[in-house]
């Protein structure tokens, strides 16, 4: 049966068919081969047809085209599983809130707890249009975040973001900036050497929200390059403050819902209650 669901999940024709070569299904990250065997089993233990797991994967691409392919596998597989009583909605939940993400620096103000996110030039794309979209771009500061030196710029205007041989660039109005997330070559009469472009390339990108006083007191989006160097930090709005950095009285929790957005898009994850716990802006 199981030889049969394999065949079947491999066959699979329109916007839910699996990449493949070959005829055999291909994966660019070992958890992506462990989801479609786990969606196999699943439907083999329920003893149920594959179209049990087909119609939610179509459901579930048609609800979010812009998350990943096999992002969407684990949609369905959650769904199908909590249909049919395997385990309770909200125990998928909490598990998948405690393996998305790990602290860093515990016992220091830059207790972080970070929650990578796909590098692919597309998804970079969505998340930084989002960011800098119309929605929010008066509420986010950005620059670099290091130790001695935090820069916070706004915009003020409508930033304009357009694309060329991997670079995206952010247009102020004047000032801009260019961030290297796609495959840059180089002018084709001086080509940029595969290495170098591996480094300029944005290879590892992640939301973070940073703890102090056992909550949370600031969100970020930050991406690095292919030599571990910062490239950029958005600062998300903050609950605990208003457009012009003021601190407001009682927090402002809508101000959460670009976090929130990000999370449900880029990391498949509801939004957690531990966001809203703090009662104000906490300094080291």
């Amino acid at each position: 049966m199981l030889r049969d669901l394999r065949r079947q999940a491999t066959a699979m024709v329109g916007p839910e068919a699996p990449p493949t070569s070959d005829g055999e299904p291909v994966f660019d990250e070992p958890w992506q081969g462990r989801a479609m065997a786990l969606a196999i089993e699943t439907v083999a233990s329920l003893g149920v047809s594959w179209d049990e797991f087909r119609s939610r994967l179509i459901a579930a691409i048609a609800d979010d085209p812009h998350r990943s392919y096999y992002a969407s596998w684990l949609v369905a597989l959650d769904d199908l599983a909590t249909s049919f009583g395997l385990v309770e909605s909200d125990v998928v939940d909490t598990h998948r809130l405690a393996a998305a993400g790990y602290r860093t620096g515990e016992e220091t103000s830059d207790d972080l707890e970070v929650f990578p996110i796909a590098t692919d030039s597309e998804t970079l794309f969505e998340v930084l249009s989002t960011v800098f979209g119309p929605a929010w771009w008066r509420a986010i500061r950005f620059g670099t975040l290091v130790q001695g030196a935090v820069f916070e710029i706004r915009a003020d205007s409508p930033p304009r973001l357009t694309m060329s041989d991997g670079y995206l660039t952010i247009d102020l109005g004047g000032p801009h900036l260019h961030l290297c997330i796609g495959e840059h070559r180089g002018p084709p009469s001086q080509p940029t050497d595969p290495g170098l472009a591996r480094r300029r390339r944005c290879a590892h990108a992640e939301l973070q929200r940073q703890w102090r006083a056992d909550a949370p007191r600031s969100w970020m989006l930050r991406l690095y390059n292919g030599d571990g160097d910062q490239m950029l930090t958005v600062l998300l709005p903050n609950p605990f403050l208003d457009d012009e950095d003021r601190v407001v009285a009682e927090p402002n929790w809508e101000r959460l819902s670009l976090w929130d957005d990000l999370r449900r898009r880029f990391l498949q994850l509801p939004p957690d209650p531990v966001d809203r716990i703090g009662h104000g802006l906490a300094h080291p």
